[in-house]
C-alpha cells in the first residue's frame, strides 16, 4: 500500500467506516423489506384461499340445511306421529326451483371444496337427478304425499353433506390449500350405486331390477 493511500485511510477512517456502515445498513433494510413484503403477500394469498374455501363449504352446508327443513302433511302415520316431508318437495314448482338452485350453487364453488365434500355433493346430485327423472310425470298435488315417503333420504343425505363440511372445518381449513384437482370428484361407481341402492327412493322404485319402475 502506498504511503499516500495509507495516509488517506488513516485520515478518513471514521468517514469510510461510517459510509460502509450506512451502505450495509441500507442493504440489510432492503433485504428485510423484501422478506416482509413476501410474507405479507403469502399471507394475503393464503387468506383469500381460505376465504374461498370457507365460502364454498358454507354454501354446501346451507344446501344441506335446506334439505332438512320438514313440513307437516297434516296426516298421522301408523305409529301416531305427524307425517312430515321435505319442504322443497311440497310441489312440482318448488322442487324444480330448488333442484335448479342446488345445481347452480354447487357448481359455483366446487373448485374450492375438499375431495370428500365434492364426492358427497356429487352423490346427492345423482340422487336428485334420479328423483327428478321419476317425478317428471307425477302431478304436483301428489308431491307432498311422496315427500313423506322419502323423508329419511333427505335427512341421511344432508347429514352426509354436513359431516363432509365439518371435517373440512376441523382439519382441512388448517392446510390452507385445495385438494388436488386430479382426484376424482365422484366416488367409484360401485360405491355410488351401493349407497344409492340403500335409499328409500331406489328401494321403492326397484331400480336394480326394473329401470323403468314408476313411483307407486
Amino acid at each position: 500500500m502506498s504511503p499516500a493511500l495509507e495516509q488517506f485511510l488513516n485520515t478518513n477512517a471514521s468517514a469510510i467506516f461510517g459510509l460502509l456502515g450506512a451502505l450495509g445498513g441500507g442493504v440489510l433494510s432492503f433485504v428485510a423489506s423484501l422478506i416482509l413484503k413476501r410474507r405479507e403477500l403469502n399471507y394475503q394469498l393464503r387468506s383469500k384461499l381460505v376465504d374461498r374455501q370457507i365460502a364454498a363449504h358454507e354454501c354446501v352446508l346451507s344446501l344441506a340445511q335446506e334439505m332438512r327443513v320438514m313440513v307437516s302433511s297434516g296426516r298421522f302415520d301408523q305409529s301416531g306421529e305427524v307425517e312430515r316431508g321435505p319442504n322443497v318437495l311440497q310441489s312440482k314448482e318448488a322442487f324444480e326451483a330448488w333442484f335448479t338452485h342446488f345445481t347452480e350453487e354447487q357448481v359455483v364453488g366446487s373448485s374450492w371444496l375438499t375431495t370428500g365434500a365434492k364426492r358427497e355433493v356429487a352423490l346427492v346430485q345423482d340422487y336428485l337427478i334420479t328423483l327428478h327423472l321419476h317425478l317428471a310425470d307425477v302431478p304436483s298435488e301428489r308431491y307432498p304425499e311422496f315427500a313423506t315417503l322419502i323423508r329419511q333420504d333427505f335427512i341421511d343425505l344432508s347429514s352426509s353433506l354436513e359431516r363432509a363440511v365439518f371435517l373440512f372445518f376441523e382439519k382441512g381449513i388448517h392446510r390452507a390449500r385445495p385438494d388436488s384437482p386430479s382426484a376424482s370428484h365422484k366416488y367409484p361407481r360401485h360405491v355410488t350405486e351401493s349407497r344409492l341402492s340403500q335409499t328409500t327412493l331406489l328401494r321403492r322404485l326397484g331400480v336394480s331390477s326394473n329401470s323403468n319402475a314408476e313411483i307407486q
